[in-house]
C-alpha cells in the first residue's frame, strides 16, 4: 500500500509521480532497486528502447549507463532512477554528462543507506544488525556533488514538490540531478 504525500517520501509515491512527469519520448534507465520496485505498475512502455534496467545483481550501471544510452539515442531525454548507494559506484559519470551537455535527469531516490542490502540481510539471514550500510555520518550532499560536476541540482523533501521539480528538470534539456529524500524503510 502506498503512503501518498508523506514525509519522508514513500518510494511508491515517487514512482507514481516520476511516471506521470516523464516526457513522451523519454528513455528510462532504472537502478532504483528497492525504490523502483513498483515502477513497472506505473510506467507506460511504448518501445524496445524506452527502458533499461538491471539484468543481474550488479550495482552501479545506471549513472554511467545513462551516458551511453543518451549517446546511442541522441535527442531523447533520459530519465535515470537510481538509489543513493548505486550512484556512488559511478558518480564520476555525472561530469561526463555535464561535459557533453546530455539531456539526462538523474533522480536519486535517497534513503541514506544501502537499503537493498539491509532487506536481503533480514530476508536471508534473519538479522537486523547492519554494519557500514548507512550513508549518514557524514551525509552525502548529492546537490553539492552534482553541482560540482556541472549539473543543475536540487533536493526535494516535500512530496508536493516532486512533479514540479521533475517537469522543470526534464524541460531544461540539459543534465540535471534531483535528490529526492525517500523513507529508508527501517525507521531511521
Amino acid at each position: 500500500m502506498m503512503a501518498a504525500e508523506t514525509s519522508p517520501i514513500d518510494p511508491q509515491y515517487l514512482m507514481l509521480r516520476f511516471s506521470e512527469t516523464l516526457p513522451k519520448d523519454a528513455v528510462v534507465v532504472d537502478e532504483g532497486l528497492v525504490s523502483s520496485n513498483s515502477l513497472p505498475r506505473f510506467l507506460p512502455l511504448r518501445g524496445a528502447q524506452d527502458y533499461y534496467g538491471l539484468a543481474s545483481g550488479g550495482l552501479g550501471f545506471a549513472v554511467p549507463g545513462a551516458v551511453g544510452v543518451s549517446l546511442a539515442l541522441p535527442g531523447r531525454p533520459v530519465a535515470v532512477m537510481v538509489g543513493d548507494g548505486s550512484t556512488m559506484y559511478g558518480v564520476q559519470a555525472l561530469w561526463t554528462a555535464a561535459h557533453l551537455k546530455l539531456p539526462i535527469t538523474y533522480i536519486i531516490a535517497n534513503n541514506r543507506s544501502y537499503r537493498i542490502i539491509k532487506e536481503r540481510l533480514v530476508a536471508m539471514r534473519g538479522t537486523s544488525k547492519f554494519t557500514g550500510m548507512d550513508l549518514r555520518d557524514p551525509e552525502i550532499d548529492f546537490v553539492q556533488l552534482g553541482q560540482s560536476f556541472g549539473l543543475a541540482a536540487r533536493r526535494v523533501t516535500d512530496p508536493q514538490d516532486i512533479g514540479p521539480a521533475l517537469r522543470e528538470a526534464f524541460a531544461s534539456g540539459r543534465p540535471n540531478l534531483v535528490d529526492i529524500r525517500v523513507a529508508d524503510g527501517f525507521g531511521a
